[in-house]
């Protein structure tokens, strides 16, 4: 009789489970063949499991085992209780809407990153496509499209949104969201010009990453605007540039034209978990980089208090583009 798969897989199982029970019934039989003075090697151990001489089990007869097992019991639940206690009293003391701790004295600092979106994958940050494909970049502008649906007119209705653009400082609810006007945006990059990946000059969206409380400030006089922002900076909003981070990065990346060019208004930080808050956005499109070259793109927000670093990209956001 031919053996089958099943008979092979079960064979392991039978080994497992009959090897113990052959054992067990071999001590079991020695042990009532043996008087009680036998010096058989395994009296001693099955002794120890239980000797019903003298009524104990592992050494302990039942009181002693009822006593340990009635304190950790005890134990047991002590500790539960104290853990609940503690957890009780964190959650009636930590604010969930509010971070305890907050700017230089969080993980994130007072300094909030720049994101962008398309993201390619969580293991790179290399964006490469070839011109005129729509298969090799159709990933990239439906992430871009998703990301965008969420600011569509009829998603930022309600109560809790207002329109920030024509009111005044003291008159804003900072409680409520600053509706964004996803025309302000332009009309470049959009869905229906493939975000320009079908013409070679992709659109990349660019927003500070969400840190709760921290606003914004202006440059104080003329002279402080940093030298590389004094040609587009404007009062009351985050600048947004990008360069490339070499020499020659710079010179392969070409003209980058935002939209909008203003950069991210004022108005719509700080960020203090209001619900349904949305992130300002900018587009930074890349007219003419040059094909078949890598380019490392380094893009950076400008305001008083924030300050840049190539190690942790604080302030701005690094990658790489590539156009075949």
């Amino acid at each position: 009789m031919v053996a089958t798969g099943a008979d092979y897989a079960l064979r392991p199982l039978l080994i497992f489970i009959l090897w113990p029970l052959a054992i067990l019934v071999g001590i079991c039989y020695a042990y009532f063949r043996q008087s009680s003075n036998s010096r058989l090697p395994w009296k001693p151990l099955f002794d120890y499991v239980w000797n019903y001489k003298v009524g104990t089990s592992f050494g302990r007869n039942l009181e002693s085992w009822g006593l340990l097992v009635g304190f950790y019991l005890v134990f047991g639940v002590c500790l539960a209780a104290f853990i609940s206690v503690l957890a009780g009293f964190v959650i009636l003391v930590v604010d969930k809407n509010y971070p305890m701790r907050q700017h230089y004295e969080s993980m994130i600092k007072a300094n909030p990153g720049l994101g962008y979106r398309p993201v390619p994958s969580v293991d790179t940050n290399l964006i490469r496509f070839i011109q005129g494909k729509p298969s090799s970049y159709k990933l990239y502008t439906d992430h871009i499209q998703a990301y965008l649906d969420q600011y569509e007119h009829e998603k930022q209705e309600g109560e809790n949104f207002q329109d920030c653009s024509n009111l005044k400082e003291k008159d804003r609810n900072k409680n409520k969201v600053c509706r964004f006007n996803i025309d302000t945006l332009g009309k470049t990059c959009q869905q229906q010009q493939d975000f320009g990946y079908d013409e070679g000059q992709p659109c990349i969206l660019l927003k500070l990453n969400k840190v709760y409380g921290w606003e914004p400030q202006n440059f104080s006089r003329s002279p402080s605007v940093p030298e590389e922002i004094q040609q587009v900076y404007t009062p009351s909003s985050v600048t947004v540039t990008c360069h490339g981070e070499n020499p020659a990065d710079e010179e392969n990346m070409g003209e980058v034209a935002f939209y909008p060019p203003n950069g991210l208004p004022f108005y719509y930080y700080p960020y203090l978990n209001q619900e349904g808050y949305r992130q300002p956005l900018v587009f930074a499109q890349f007219k003419r980089p040059k094909n078949g070259v890598l380019i490392q793109i380094w893009c950076k927000a400008w305001a008083s208090n924030l300050y840049h670093s190539k190690n942790d990209r604080a302030g701005s956001v690094h990658f790489e583009l590539l156009v075949d």
